[in-house]
């Protein structure tokens, strides 16, 4: 499976830190609102950022990022912003945690917790929401919970935050 090296890295934008979800936020953000001059902005950040960190094997992406880089956004709001939301898709698919889900989920913040801890918390949350998502925040890529989690009828996909963290995304199949 392909992924994007260091999805969490910080990247500089406009004398500020901000990570690649941060980017893709402030992109999605300015194009909804069509704020195309701010929307440009943005995602000439976020095609900086990531084009810095798409693997070789990752061409489709980069396809997509020339084909929106090139479009006029004006001309066909609704068709631009579809075309964007389905690189979100795709960035969140390959391990970044997409922005839109975590402002609409529970997030659980496990660090510190000492096993079995965190994976009992994390399955008592799905029992009370089991159709909600879930964003959980672990100090490591938790591997053994993937497998436990597909038995139940949930996937995740996560990957590693700029704080040294694991962020995972958790949504029933």
């Amino acid at each position: 499976m392909t992924h994007i090296k260091g999805a969490a890295r910080l990247v500089r934008n406009r004398d500020r830190m901000s990570s690649l979800a941060d980017l893709v936020e402030q992109t999605l953000s300015a194009a909804r609102a069509r704020q195309w001059p701010a929307h440009r902005m943005h995602f000439a950040a976020l095609r900086e950022a990531l084009d810095a960190q798409l693997a070789p094997g990752e061409e489709d992406l980069r396809i997509r990022l020339d084909t929106l880089n090139a479009a006029t956004p004006g001309q066909d709001p609704e068709g631009y912003l579809a075309e964007l939301e389905q690189l979100v898709r795709l960035l969140g698919e390959r391990g970044m945690p997409l922005v839109e889900v975590r402002e609409r989920c529970a997030t659980l913040d496990l660090r510190g917790l000492q096993p079995p801890e965190p994976i009992v918390r994390i399955f008592e949350a799905l029992e009370r929401a089991p159709g909600d998502p879930l964003r959980a925040i672990l100090p490591h890529e938790p591997v053994p919970l993937y497998g436990l989690l597909r038995e139940r009828g949930f996937q995740c996909r996560g990957g590693p935050r700029a704080d040294g963290g694991y962020e995972v995304l958790i949504e029933r199949s």
